[in-house]
């Protein structure tokens, strides 16, 4: 995914800060920390699929974005053996699902806050799976685009004044550094009670994205289109 202005305006610092939790940190919180920016973001692939039927993919990304966090804690009959082919087949239906969304006739705010959702989703899977830090990081800065091009989608809309405002971006930005201090600071003993915390938290800093992608979609989908 190229970077949007949104992420580019970050500073080379803020980005390193990142870029450095995921060189730096065991294996294992690196991968939390994508889980959860993966988890933030999610939403926005949920409301468009429930708005448009053919895509298929979500379902799958969800369960396996839960069963990565079930196998860090250790959950009782959580196995990365038995994982791996859920979300192998979990990033097949998401990219099956990325194909139809970038071959639409009319390609709007929805459709890209959907395809940066989507691909951000996959990244952290794809990287919980080939045990990949590089991208970790790729999903973590993914999703913070899906900010970005909300941010620069909305200062487009007709009736805005087009002035950007990055608050949102900023917003995930300090969350993300949130969870950076916190994993850097805690002790193993610590770690799956802090995992549980992050994955909860992530979930619910969600939310804004499910009620604000709802609004969108509300907006600038054909009743027609809609699913049931």
């Amino acid at each position: 995914m190229a970077a949007s202005e949104g992420v580019q305006m970050l500073t080379k610092e803020e980005i390193g800060r990142i870029e450095a939790a995921c060189g730096e940190l065991a294996l294992e919180r690196v991968f939390v920390l994508s889980l959860a920016a993966a988890h933030r973001t999610l939403p926005v692939y949920q409301v468009y699929s429930e708005a448009h039927a053919d895509l298929e993919g979500y379902g799958l990304v969800h369960d396996g974005l839960v069963g990565a966090w079930r196998v860090l804690r250790a959950r009782p009959g959580a196995s990365a053996i038995e994982l791996a082919p859920r979300l192998e087949a979990a990033i097949r239906s998401a990219e099956s699902d990325l194909e139809s969304i970038n071959t639409v006739d009319e390609f709007g705010l929805a459709q890209a806050l959907a395809v940066e959702s989507i691909s951000t989703a996959t990244l952290a899977l794809r990287a919980y799976l080939e045990e990949s830090r590089s991208g970790a990081f790729n999903a973590i800065v993914g999703a913070l685009e899906v900010d970005s091009v909300w941010a620069e989608g909305e200062a487009e809309r007709p009736g805005a004044e087009g002035d950007v405002s990055w608050d949102r971006l900023m917003t995930h930005y300090g969350q993300q550094v949130r969870d950076i201090a916190l994993l850097s600071g805690a002790d193993e003993s610590d770690e799956q009670l802090l995992f549980r915390d992050i994955a909860m938290r992530a979930e619910r800093e969600g939310m804004p994205f499910l009620v604000q992608m709802r609004e969108l979609v509300s907006t600038t989908t054909p009743k027609s289109h809609r699913g049931s």
